[in-house]
């Protein structure tokens, strides 16, 4: 018997789904293979590239998948078939293995890959009653996807529970050490191969659609409608009302909205889109808080959105673009065409996810990407900054505000630490002459005759730490080591058996009639970065005890004097503890 006989015989779900899905299994498979020995320390697989072609074979195995759902739906498409079933994926892989930004940033993709794979079976629009029968048929494989999902994520947290106790086992009763084995070899084995294929031998082909279609629900279909009806809608209606009252609130005082109120919305709409996909079966429809929420939560979303573009335009004009504020007008943007379809009578729950996924695939092509676009409108707002005319009529330096001073701090701090961002500033800064420093903002302002705000701010504390090479602490008096103390108010620290605190600058121990000692003295001879006299010596009973200090931070009060805050260092005694 060859081996597809015999694997025909014990394993034919295997050779059926093989079958069906042979090249996302082969690149599930590859990418199994560099994880394994990424874990196991292989040379060749810690390079960065590695990582990168992990991402990229993972995703690729999705967008395979999502090719042979397409190929099953349209069948006839031959070259859009071959190119979304094998060029698409192959192109994925290799996106991400290039490094510059400026033109491809692919770390958005397996989002992508994911939002594809759910529409890529229904990619025709349809009308009427076709158009119905395709949304059903989405929600109805989707459902069953993220069933058999949640099924086979607790099949491997089993297995993983297993193999960690068989391996316990093993070293406990027998000696055998086989953890390397078992967490380097067959978990990853089992987590990023068997488990991804179980998986895909449970997903339907859209002719298994059932003929009762969703009017008759099974026990997931009733749970998820449950979860719907009862949680989550009454929490998104009074939510709604919450955000529609801070609304009105910022009418009233015509102060703009600030900090977080455009993930709060974002979230919001997000909860929204998916509770309304989680309600869409017919059983659920015919319910009175269904019919509620259906009829008013795109309405509901309109007010909430226009806050939502005006808290984020306030943000974007003030600190300019950043790859979070990107991603969240991404999102606002899609939340506001999904809102205007539904509104006009076009809605199609297929858009939920095909416009999230549309949208974020702009932002990873081009020269607009999410991750170049930032950085490229960055560097044009500290170009303006930098082009302003200097004093009395000077070209150079800029003459600048405190306020446009600590925005071209903010742009230099983004600049320096945003991928693509230190290219833009080695060819910006040299047309004015200034260089290029490891110490970006501070070194460029100091040039330009500023400060850094960071570094001009009052000193409002001290931090100290004792140097070990040239502080050698005497405990020749306290030989015994009792152990490591950290102490912070209020918290207590315990050591031998004592507990300490500090309160103020007293330092106490509670458990022992011992003296508190006050530090006010000490602390105050300490400098904002060497200890001195990097000690503190107390007596319970006829024992004496030496904290030897390594570190320290205090506040400053409104009269200038130290605060302790923190302090940690070791515990000596004279002789031992008596044993308990």
């Amino acid at each position: 018997m060859d081996i597809r006989g015999w694997l025909q015989k014990q394993a034919p779900d295997f050779v059926s789904t093989f079958a069906r899905f042979p090249f996302a299994i082969t690149l599930a498979a590859t990418a199994t293979v560099v994880f394994i020995a990424y874990s196991n320390g292989y040379a060749w697989a810690r390079d960065e590239l590695w990582g990168r072609a992990l991402l990229g074979l993972a995703t690729g195995a999705v967008v395979a998948v999502a090719g042979v759902f397409f190929s099953e739906s349209r069948p006839d498409s031959r070259l859009a078939v071959l190119l979304f079933a094998y060029v698409a994926p192959v192109l994925v892989v290799a996106a991400f293995l290039g490094t510059d930004i400026a033109w491809l940033a692919p770390w958005l993709l397996p989002v992508v890959a994911i939002l594809w794979l759910s529409v890529s079976p229904f990619t025709r629009v349809g009308h009427g009653a076709e158009r119905e029968g395709l949304e059903d048929r989405f929600w109805w494989i989707n459902h069953q996807a993220v069933a058999s999902a949640v099924i086979g994520a607790a099949a491997f947290l089993l297995v993983a529970l297993g193999m960690a106790a068989i391996e316990r086992s093993l070293a406990i009763l027998f000696g055998f050490e086989t953890g390397l084995v078992f967490y380097n070899w067959i978990l990853p084995f089992a987590g990023l191969f068997l488990t991804p294929v179980y998986w895909l031998s449970t997903l339907p082909q859209v002719s298994d659609y059932p003929s009762e279609g969703l009017v008759q629900p099974d026990f997931t279909s009733r749970a998820a409608g449950f979860l719907g009806q009862f949680i989550l809608v009454p929490l998104l209606l009074v939510y709604g009302l919450i955000l529609l009252a801070y609304t009105a609130q910022i009418v009233v005082t015509q102060r703009l909205p600030e900090g977080m109120i455009g993930w709060m919305v974002l979230g919001f709409v997000t909860i929204g889109a998916a509770t309304w996909l989680l309600l869409h079966p017919a059983f659920m429809r015919q319910r009175a808080l269904v019919r509620l929420f259906r009829r008013w939560w795109f309405w509901l979303t309109v007010i909430p959105l226009a806050l939502f573009f005006v808290a984020v335009s306030v943000r974007v004009d003030a600190y300019g673009l950043t790859h979070e504020r990107v991603l969240l007008l991404a999102g606002g943007v899609w939340a506001s065409l999904l809102a205007g379809a539904y509104l006009i009578g076009r809605g199609d729950i297929r858009l939920i996810p095909a416009l999230a996924g549309g949208i974020l695939l702009l932002l990873s092509a081009g020269p607009w990407n999410y991750a170049n676009l930032p950085v490229v409108q960055q560097a044009m707002r500290l170009d303006a900054l930098l082009s302003q005319p200097g004093k009395g009529g000077a070209s150079f330096p800029p003459d600048w505000t405190p306020e446009q001073v600590a925005m071209a701090a903010s742009i230099l701090d983004y600049l320096q630490y945003a991928p693509g961002g230190e290219t833009k500033l080695a060819e910006l800064l040299p047309r004015y002459g200034l260089k290029f420093g490891a110490v970006m903002s501070a070194s460029v302002l100091e040039e330009l005759g500023y400060t850094h705000p960071a570094y001009s701010v009052p000193v409002t504390g001290i931090s100290a730490q004792r140097d070990s090479a040239t502080q050698q602490i005497d405990v020749s008096a306290t030989p015994v080591l009792l152990g490591a103390l950290a102490l912070y108010p209020p918290n207590d620290g315990t050591v031998a058996g004592l507990i300490f605190q500090i309160e103020g600058n007293s330092f106490r121990v509670f458990n022992q009639p011992a003296p508190e000692v006050d530090l006010t003295a000490w602390l105050a001879r300490q400098s904002n970065g060497n200890l001195v006299e990097p000690w503190i010596d107390f007596v319970i009973g006829e024992r004496k005890y030496r904290y030897a200090i390594d570190a320290l931070t205090a506040d400053l009060s409104e009269g200038g004097q130290p605060k302790l805050t923190y302090l940690y260092g070791t515990l000596f005694a004279s002789s031992p503890m008596p044993t308990p």
